[in-house]
């Protein structure tokens, strides 16, 4: 018997009178007792003023005051007709900025351009926003016709005995060396960057970078690089990124060779070699350092040494090929091929430099 069918019955039982049944069970109702409830209204969209805060890239502290040739900035909102055709001070009352009054909630794309004494576009700044309620867009402007992107560069060390995120003092790091895209090195001091505080990347071109570290210790006796990373960047148009990169411990190699016919010492002439191509095969990760191509070098006379830095602790397997043309004519491989142990912090120096002979392969 199901439950209408008991409440039937109960007001037959009860004399038929003074019962009334109410069904809620059909198709258009929210079910078997309950209303359904509206859905919620929507969020109240409601409008607002607009301030603009303006700093320059890579100058100074970024603030009017460390660029004197810029006098106004003009500010360009589409559908927006602005007081004084949007061209304001650069320092109102003290403030980096303006404040606009009364826009509409919705979403709207700007143009800022710092403007000179005699009306030309010193740096230049674009982006969007949306208002709803009081809003605030921080903009940063670069300068027009160069680069238009950077990064807020940081570095960290990876842990070691003295402590699980050292400072420099405990990384024995004195100096970072920061070179983008294979460029010339730069030297900053280590602190400039370590923890919360960051250096400025050169201005760049947006879009993919590669950038490389190395964290050094120089003393009176020479440098020696104790850290290194490599990695990617990837710069926006308008506006810095911020990136971070740790540091691993690392340490080298030095290398020597001999091409031998036989038992007799050849020059690279005699030989018919014009270069080398030096590799390593890490044998904890069994990968090789430098691809399958490895590391390309000249063939000189008297034969140079070869310095390898910047390679993770761990032992290798060491091999070099002398190519003539595109023809292996020597090679070390399966002839006394060394394994080196690379001990962090420690690059090897001559005395310690290992002897290759590059036997005649054809």
């Amino acid at each position: 018997m199901n439950a209408r069918l008991l409440v039937a019955f109960l007001c037959i039982a009860m004399g038929g009178t003074g019962c009334i049944i109410v069904d809620n069970d059909g198709p258009d109702h929210g079910g078997p007792c309950c209303t359904p409830t509206p859905p919620p209204p929507p969020p109240v969209q409601v409008s607002g003023d607009l301030t603009f805060l303006w700093t320059f890239a890579n100058v100074g502290a970024g603030r009017c005051s460390d660029v004197p040739d810029v006098k106004n900035i003009r500010i360009t909102i589409p559908g927006e007709k602005l007081h004084n055709g949007g061209v304001y001070a650069c320092n109102t009352l003290g403030t980096d900025g303006i404040v606009l009054h009364d826009f509409a909630p919705k979403s709207y794309g700007y143009t800022l351009e710092a403007l000179s004494y005699d009306n030309r576009v010193l740096y230049q700044a674009s982006g969007n926003f949306a208002v709803n309620g009081d809003t605030r867009v921080n903009v940063n402007l670069t300068p027009k016709g160069g680069q238009s992107s950077f990064a807020y560069i940081s570095w960290s060390f990876e842990a070691n005995t003295s402590s699980s995120n050292p400072d420099c003092n405990q990384a024995g790091a004195t100096h970072v060396d920061v070179r983008i895209d294979g460029g010339e090195w730069t030297r900053l001091q280590c602190e400039k960057g370590i923890g919360t505080n960051q250096v400025s990347s050169p201005y760049l071109a947006p879009g993919a970078h590669t950038i490389e570290l190395v964290g050094v210790r120089v003393s009176g006796s020479g440098e020696t690089p104790y850290y290194y990373r490599k990695e990617p960047l990837t710069t926006q148009a308008g506006s810095p990124i911020f990136a971070s990169f740790k540091l691993m411990a690392v340490g080298g190699m030095t290398l020597s060779w001999d091409l031998r016919d036989g038992s007799l010492a050849r020059t690279c002439a005699q030989a018919g070699v014009s270069e080398l191509r030096v590799n390593m095969r890490n044998l904890a990760t069994n990968k090789l350092v430098y691809g399958e191509d490895g590391d390309a070098q000249p063939c000189t006379d008297p034969h140079n040494y070869l310095n390898y830095r910047f390679l993770p602790p761990g032992d290798y397997r060491v091999f070099i090929r002398g190519v003539n043309g595109s023809r292996i004519a020597y090679s070390s491989e399966n002839h006394d091929e060394p394994v080196l142990t690379v001990k962090a912090f420690v690059q090897k120096t001559e005395a310690q430099a290992t002897i290759l002979e590059l036997q005649r392969k054809y």
